[in-house]
């Protein structure tokens, strides 16, 4: 409470000084949580994607041989026989990235124009792995599955557009709706879609002359961290079968399993073009950078202030103040004008994501589901724990750098000295 009033009181009477220090800590703040909340947004477990921290992804496999290595798409029995029946994910699930190169197109509820949407291709485990919040009706089932029947789930914002109708025409092919979810943010880019069909819907590819049995599948696993080692050996026991019965073109599934932390990580190095994993450094500069200018800056400013208050420095230590207790004294009250300061750059940054998000996530991630897209930015996108650890240890560093020094060094002198009058 004591230190409470001295701040109070510092901002009172040195209203430019706590101005300029307040304005410089909540710009260095604002700039290092920009880019935090970027990629928090893009590796927390943020619904429908609540499995990020435990996700690993498998879209090819490789084969090797004498001229070097070739990927080989996931098949439709390899993802039903071999990667859905396994035992230690939590769940495993499979899109079909077919609709990734092609456009779908939905009839309105005129019946007459049309509108470009983008489709998920998947199987029933999909809204078990992905906690998508239903508004209306259930996702399809199994029955629907193995039936081939012509189901979706479509978005609320979709169902609006067809006002309120229970069926829908995608592609020249009528689809029932079973379910209406919420619709999700371009920012959790796996699960964000127009209208989610499975792959067994009859019809579904015969525009293009395949059928699904031959479309690849990107597999998806949700692994509990304390059976990451039994997934590894009960992949290599897949791998093993896979290659005992086609010993010709034998495949490795490790070389292509990643994280959702990796995934990240990679699309980060080829977004700065940096392929030689050196990209960590890099982000550490921008960061120290980001960080050291302003506190260098703060730095100049504190110790100017701290030449006006020597011999207010002097005099309490004339009377028996320590050192320690002094030094205390200025940390807290700079600690409190960079938590006001960060408090203020936490602000400046939410309203800028807010603000610009539709280019701010692209400038920073390049993901291609924000082209021509303004995201939704949820709550928890912003209120994470992580988002408030990050700004608490931003401002802490700050007030390390821009205030320790300076007031050690200055409380170093002599009593005689810092009571001289300076003009």
């Amino acid at each position: 409470m004591r230190y409470f009033r001295q701040v109070l009181a510092l901002i009172r009477e040195e209203k430019l000084y706590s101005a300029m220090y307040i304005a410089g800590t909540a710009l260095a703040v604002a700039f290092v949580m920009l880019i935090a909340e970027v990629y928090y947004v893009k590796v927390a477990d943020i619904a429908p994607e609540v499995h990020r921290s435990t996700t690993y992804y498998l879209p090819n496999l490789e084969i090797k041989n004498s001229d070097g290595s070739e990927m080989k798409g996931i098949n439709q029995w390899m993802f039903r026989d071999l990667f859905q029946k396994m035992q230690t994910p939590e769940c495993v699930t499979g899109v079909i990235n077919f609709w990734s190169f092609k456009q779908s197109y939905m009839k309105l509820a005129d019946g007459i124009h049309d509108c470009a949407v983008k489709v998920t291709i998947t199987e029933p485990g999909y809204f078990n792995f992905y906690r998508y919040r239903f508004i209306d009706g259930v996702p399809f089932t199994q029955d629907d599955f193995d039936s081939r029947r012509r189901v979706c789930v479509v978005t609320e914002e979709v169902r609006k557009k067809l006002d309120g109708s229970d069926s829908l025409i995608l592609d020249n092919r009528p689809y029932s709706i079973c379910g209406v979810i919420e619709t999700p943010s371009a920012l959790t880019e796996r699960t964000f879609a127009d209208i989610i069909v499975p792959w067994t819907a009859e019809g579904l590819f015969a525009r293009y002359h395949v059928r699904y049995e031959e479309m690849p599948v990107d597999v998806s696993f949700a692994v509990k961290a304390d059976k990451r080692k039994a997934f590894i050996h009960e992949l290599r026991e897949v791998e093993a079968r896979y290659n005992a019965v086609n010993s010709e073109e034998p495949v490795d599934v490790i070389s292509e399993l990643k994280s959702h932390y990796a995934t990240v990580w990679e699309g980060l190095n080829m977004l700065f073009e940096v392929y030689d994993g050196s990209i960590w450094w890099y982000v550490a500069a921008a960061i120290l950078l980001l960080l050291f200018v302003p506190a260098l800056n703060l730095s100049s400013m504190v110790a100017s202030r701290m030449e006006r208050r020597l011999p207010e420095m002097a005099v309490r230590k004339a009377f028996g103040a320590k050192r320690r207790t002094l030094l205390a004294q200025i940390i807290m009250e700079n600690l409190a004008l960079t938590l006001i300061g960060g408090l203020a750059g936490l602000c400046i940054a939410w309203t800028a994501l807010y603000g610009w998000r539709d280019w701010v996530f692209y400038a920073f991630s390049d993901d291609s589901t924000l082209v021509g897209a303004v995201p939704v930015l949820k709550g928890e996108m912003l209120f994470g724990p992580a988002v408030f650890a990050i700004a608490l240890l931003v401002c802490c560093v700050l007030n390390v750098l821009a205030a320790t020094m300076p007031a050690w060094f200055s409380l170093r002198k002599p009593i005689v000295e810092s009571m001289m009058i300076r003009k």
